[in-house]
């Protein structure tokens, strides 16, 4: 009996890992040249892959290639046209912080976070942010 208690929850996990893994199908890469946030939580320049779950768009998952970043954002649909797969990220001084993720997939929107504001209003007397676009992979 313990022998198929065993065989049965060994199968319910593949077929959750199996579940879990054909849901997640909107996904893009980015080399990125610069550290930025993420909401309010700093992540440094590397390499990125970039997910959303079907059944839920919005959630953006993070992760960089060695899996020391992972993080998951919730985003809001923006109504643009999908871009050329390109992130883009709004520039305040020297810091950077990501605002929209344009692709088929993906065409999701941040908004400015509390760090985001705060940061907005130390450089005000640099004027509007830059909005720096980086295609991704």
């Amino acid at each position: 009996m313990k022998k198929m208690t065993t065989i049965a929850a060994i199968l319910l996990a593949s077929l959750a890992a199996a579940g879990s893994a054909s849901a997640q199908d909107h996904s893009a890469k980015a080399n990125i040249p610069f550290g930025f946030y993420v909401d309010s939580k700093w992540v440094p320049a590397g390499a990125y892959t970039l997910t959303s779950d079907v059944k839920s768009p919005d959630i953006i998952n993070i992760r960089n290639e060695d899996s020391s970043v992972a993080l998951l954002n919730v985003g809001h649909a923006v109504d643009r046209q999908p871009g050329k797969n390109t992130l883009v990220f709004r520039k305040y001084g020297d810091k950077y912080f990501l605002g929209e993720i344009l692709s088929a997939n993906m065409n999701v929107g941040f908004s400015p976070s509390k760090r985001e504001k705060t940061v907005r209003t130390e450089e005000a007397s640099m004027g509007a942010p830059t909005q720096i676009y980086l295609a991704m992979n």
